[in-house]
């Protein structure tokens, strides 16, 4: 069941039992006072007709001159007063055995009576009344029942009134509030029902712009229109699909990056490999290689595989970066610039490259090993860049609360462009050249990552052909 039909019917039921349930009570109320205006009406004309009965034993004793009549003599009396003419009102007179003495239209409802102990039940001494309904074929009588006391007997009067208008009256009321009810219901269900749509019109329409979202249309966004309510989820709306856009586009970017990283691997493995298989072959195939031949031979393919085992390692290095976690140490910043650099020495004299190093006190903590690592492959590509005869400068200071490592060369340089994609992996701007010096395009990517590692910033600032500077920045709350 949908929400508008959950809240129609739900109000609606609420309304009805809210509509009889007063109906009800004004009903009831009404009957209530009807009652009692009859039954105090009822009372009088009973307590009129037990005085008449009292005078009338009065007067015959006074009429006869005698102190005190018989029993069979105020029978007669009763009989006369309850069958006297004029008289409308049923009326019946007991005498103190409980023997019927007198009755004009009570017939019907006496036995009925008897049975219910109502006569039993009313007080002998004459101070309250007894009251009472009674259902008849006829209708209802509202029955007076009270104790007169005569020569010494005590007697019970009854008396009835007819009360089925009071009945009937209740009924077509009743009859009347429910045809007013099913009317009432029919047009209230109709009005209630244009209000819940009209309240509830917005929440649809944000269904539907939820359905969009969620068949993938993530730059759909919700006008926020009708309550504050539905404002304020149409923001909260947006915002969420604010956050799965941003979300799915960085997974596209993922997926994409992962593409591309294992394009440029299967590249980048494939062509010293086909160098290593073809030179291997050859040595395999032909009978008579010269000793230059074969020092050709092997020397490429000692090459290629000390570029596989560098690109391999490199690899290795930035996967098993990925989601770990480091243990830093206190790390003095000269202890790890001259063990670098020592291990830079042959590398330097191939290259016939000179490194000067100018560094202050300065402690970090950080993970010796892979810090190394960051220095090692930053000052080996500045190595790489610069002509032979150059000087490669490496400079560590504090400046304005952080300490800034610093690796300069005056080499080829980068374009703007080039900078912005440097530390993208297998990235190389010169390809042909980077293969040839045994480059495989990861070495920033490694570093960048070390970096982040450490939380320190990498910045590279270039002018082609002017030389590279390299900063790194490592946060103020790093150092000891």
């Amino acid at each position: 069941m949908k929400l508008w039909q959950k809240i129609f019917l739900s109000s609606l039921a609420l309304i009805i039992v809210a509509i009889n349930v007063i109906s009800i009570t004004l009903l009831n109320n009404s009957n209530r006072l009807l009652l009692e205006r009859e039954q105090t009406h009822a009372i009088n004309e009973h307590e009129y007709f037990t005085a008449s009965f009292s005078n009338a034993v009065i007067y015959a004793k006074l009429a006869d001159d005698k102190i005190a009549l018989t029993p069979s003599e105020i029978r007669m009396i009763a009989s006369g007063i309850v069958e006297g003419s004029g008289r409308t009102r049923d009326s019946a007179v007991y005498d103190s055995t409980g023997r019927l003495i007198a009755v004009n239209g009570m017939e019907k409802i006496l036995p009925e009576i008897s049975l219910n102990g109502f006569i039993d039940g009313i007080d002998s001494t004459g101070e309250n009344y007894n009251v009472s309904v009674y259902g008849t074929d006829d209708g209802y009588k509202l029955v007076i029942g009270s104790a007169l006391s005569a020569e010494g007997s005590d007697y019970r009067i009854l008396t009835a009134s007819d009360i089925s208008e009071i009945y009937a009256m209740k009924k077509k009321q009743t009859d009347f509030v429910r045809k007013v009810s099913v009317i009432s219901a029919g047009a209230i269900s109709l009005i209630l029902l244009i209000t819940v749509l009209i309240m509830l019109s917005p929440l649809g329409r944000l269904n539907v712009y939820t359905k969009a979202i969620t068949e993938g249309n993530y730059r759909i966004r919700i006008r926020p229109r009708g309550s504050r309510e539905f404002r304020e989820l149409a923001g909260n709306m947006n915002v969420m699909a604010d956050a799965v856009q941003s979300h799915a586009a960085r997974l596209e970017q993922i997926a994409e990056d992962r593409q591309t990283f294992i394009a440029n691997l299967s590249h980048e493995m494939k062509t010293p490999l086909t160098s290593i298989l073809g030179f291997a072959d050859i040595l395999r195939i032909k009978k008579q290689v010269s000793d230059s031949e074969r020092v050709e031979y092997a020397g490429v393919i000692v090459e290629e595989t000390k570029r596989l085992r560098s690109l391999s390692g490199k690899l290795m290095g930035i996967v098993a970066m990925n989601g770990t976690e480091i243990e830093k140490k206190p790390v003095k910043l000269q202890d790890v610039i001259n063990e670098t650099k020592t291990a830079l020495v042959p590398l330097l004299a191939k290259r016939e490259i000179n490194l000067e190093c100018q560094s202050q006190e300065i402690t970090i903590s950080a993970d010796e090993e892979l810090f190394k690592s960051l220095l090692y492959n930053i000052i080996e590509n500045a190595i790489k860049a610069s002509p032979k005869g150059e000087t490669v400068i490496l400079n560590a200071a504090m400046y304005e609360g952080d300490a800034v490592i610093t690796v300069t060369d005056h080499g080829i340089g980068m374009t703007p462009e080039v900078v912005q994609k440097a530390f993208e992996p297998f990235f190389m701007a010169d390809k042909s050249r980077s293969r040839k010096a045994g480059g495989a395009g990861l070495g920033l990517a490694l570093c960048r990552k070390i970096a982040n590692l450490h939380s320190a910033k990498l910045e590279i600032s270039s002018q082609p052909n002017e030389g590279t500077t390299v900063f790194i920045t490592v946060p103020g709350e790093e150092c000891l």
